[in-house]
Formats: C-alpha cells, structure tokens, sequence
C-alpha cells in the first residue's frame, strides 16, 4: 500500500464555497471536471465533501459550515495546464468565467490566459508550446530588470 490513494497526487486542493453545487456545475462546464463522488449532509442537502478530476489532477470542493468551523477560504489561484489554452479561455468564458487576460505566450515557454471563477478564484490555463532552456529564462529576465 501506498501513502496516497491510487488516482491521487501528494497535494489535492480543497475549495471550501458557498454554494458548492454551482461551483462543481461550474467546474464540470468550465474545466471538463469529472465528480469522482459527492457526499451531502441528509439533512440539509449541503455537500460536505467533493471530489473533482480534471485531467490527471483532482481537487475537492465543500460548502462552508461555520458551525464546524469549516469557512471559506480567501480567494486562491491555480494554474492549470490545459491541452490548448485558447479553447479553454473559451469554454471558461462562454460558461461565465470572467476574462483576466488574453491567451499569451510567455518567455519561459507557456501560453497562458487568466480567468476569474464563480468564487473569485483565479485560474492561469497554461499550456506547455515550447522549450525554453535555463540560459534562455535568464537571458529574458535579465532584459526585463533593465527596462525598469
């Protein structure tokens, strides 16, 4: 036996919400998450616990409890590498995810957009369209310290 379960990363995000069924609706149109499970409290409907994949990463999501000291969290960010960025973009924003920034390339070899979520979660969807050696990375940050 391992020390985490198959299918599982050392370190899964957890999204505490307000509203968990609209964020995992959210998720599910926005991102292609997949519900691995969901358990809700009998009495209340709330959901106590989530477990989203979106690709090869999983996160878990819950509505607040404040009773059991369960609050949302400030708002986080994520960065997602996506199979193609633009298309993401897309999907996010035609599934009312806010536009932060537009599909970029950057120096280190990522194209990445910015997107807001339905929380206030920031997401950078990235995805890997070049390889950038050490000596290249340097090279560019060098030159941004002198334009400053």
């Amino acid at each position: 036996m391992t020390y985490a379960p198959k299918g599982f990363s050392t370190l899964t995000p957890v999204i505490i919400t307000e509203n968990a069924k609209a964020t995992i609706e959210s998720y599910k149109n926005a991102l292609g998450a997949n519900i691995g499970g969901i358990m809700e409290c009998p009495q209340t409907g709330m959901v106590m616990h989530a477990c989203l994949n979106i690709a090869d990463s999983t996160i878990f999501v819950s509505d607040q409890c404040p009773d059991m000291g369960i609050k949302t969290t400030e708002r986080q960010e994520f960065y997602l590498y996506v199979e193609n960025t633009d298309n993401a973009l897309k999907q996010a924003k035609n599934n009312g995810w806010k536009e932060l920034s537009e599909a970029e390339d950057m120096f280190w070899g990522d194209r990445i957009a910015t997107v807001k979520d339905i929380d206030g979660n920031t997401w950078k969807l990235a995805q890997k369209v070049r390889e950038v050696s050490e000596q290249e990375i340097t090279e560019a940050i060098n030159r941004m310290g002198e334009k400053s």
